[in-house]
């Protein structure tokens, strides 16, 4: 009887152990300075690109089926979707501007997943002859594949 107490409770004990390194291993993923430092340079990236007018640098941190809400309302979905958007802009009435960003907050949900959120000014909007400025709000859903934060969703909001 001893012994079988005994290997229960090395059961036991190797049980507790196996679960503490599974939990402590998904919250080094969650925060790990690294995932969240890789996500904020995913959305740098993306505004650098944008400064250059870059449309297919953008496409290219979107997944293949990603979704873009614009601060109109607009949807784009698919990496040539969210090209093709940016292209029809660019030939329009932001065709002159520039993005800043803040970022104000990241996530890393688990180890493949992460949620940025931050705030960004549009620059060198003309409307009417007159030039604006709109910010607004921005939430980015990535998903890490292949080592690489990918833009599964991205949702800009302007301020009323």
């Amino acid at each position: 009887m001893p012994k079988r107490v005994g290997i229960l409770g090395f059961v036991s004990l190797l049980m507790i152990s196996l679960s503490a390194h599974a939990f402590t291993n998904s919250q080094a993923g969650r925060n790990n300075p690294d995932n969240r430092e890789s996500v904020a340079m995913a959305v740098d990236g993306l505004v650098s690109a944008w400064n250059q007018h870059d449309a297919e640098a953008i496409a290219g941190l979107f997944l293949p089926d990603a979704v873009l809400v614009m601060p109109t309302g607009n949807v784009a979905k698919s990496r040539s979707g969210i090209r093709q958007k940016l292209l029809d802009q660019w030939s329009g009435k932001l065709k002159d501007t520039t993005l800043s960003h803040a970022v104000e907050h990241v996530a890393v949900l688990d180890g493949d997943t992460a949620v940025v959120k931050g705030r960004y000014r549009l620059n060198g909007l003309k409307v009417f002859g007159f030039e604006r400025s709109p910010e607004g709000a921005f939430v980015f859903r990535h998903k890490k594949q292949q080592g690489r934060w990918m833009i599964s969703k991205a949702e800009l909001a302007r301020d009323s």
